[in-house]
């Protein structure tokens, strides 16, 4: 397992105690208690999963980790110019497609991403001859749609791979990233008591902070995430 995992594991083995601890007053906001009972729910699928990786799983996962490399780039060169061509347009619906952050849209669910990503692409080739004056070609358009169909294909569902009765087959790595996302869509719900309860809001923030003891080693293509 990689550094940066490792400092990742060892906040979800601190947070997940205190979520439990913490449920009922979490209950204040129904969305935030039910983000949090998932976090808590996914953990004994990523516990029976840690240590398991093989030379082979490693190189599984590189690969994937390079398609979805690929499939982002391709879709942060097309939502530049997309967001251009709606600002001078005036059109709302355009821009409000577009606007998604990289960090937002790298935290979204993978099956998201590849819905988001598959709305990104009609309006690229609705927007084909605008794109072309910015230098996106259709060339340029077709090996996007390649590298979305390559990142969609067999993409596993999230909740899925945290039920330890249906995920035998996954990988850890696949576990460890849907544990995650849960945590990052918990961060979303969580920060409604930024207002509502001040302390139980900053006592959640030293639970979920990661101590960095250096993500050497990580793999190409990978990025450590907070």
């Amino acid at each position: 397992m990689f550094a940066y995992r490792k400092d990742q594991l060892r906040m979800i083995g601190l947070l997940t105690p205190w979520l439990e601890t913490n449920l009922s007053a979490i209950g204040q906001s129904k969305m935030a208690k039910k983000e949090a009972q998932d976090v808590i729910n996914g953990y004994p699928a990523i516990l029976s999963k840690a240590g398991l990786t093989t030379t082979q799983t490693r190189a599984v996962t590189r690969r994937r980790n390079e398609e979805k490399k690929a499939f982002q780039t391709q879709m942060f060169s097309i939502t530049g110019p997309l967001r251009l061509i709606a600002t001078r347009a005036g059109d709302i619906n355009l821009l409000g497609l577009v606007t998604i952050g990289r960090t937002a849209f790298k935290r979204l669910r993978p099956e998201l991403q590849a819905g988001v990503a598959g709305k990104i692409m009609e309006a690229a080739q609705a927007q084909a001859p605008a794109l072309a004056d910015s230098g996106l070609t259709a060339a340029h358009l077709a090996a996007a749609e390649t590298a979305v169909d390559t990142f969609t294909t067999g993409l596993p569902d999230t909740q899925t791979l945290l039920d330890a009765r249906k995920n035998a087959n996954a990988m850890y790595e696949e576990v460890h990233d849907a544990q995650m996302q849960q945590i990052y869509e918990l961060d979303l719900a969580m920060a409604v008591f930024e207002t509502l309860n001040p302390v139980l809001y900053k006592e959640y923030k030293q639970a979920r902070a990661i101590l960095d003891t250096g993500a050497k080693g990580k793999m190409a293509g990978e990025a450590p995430q907070a």
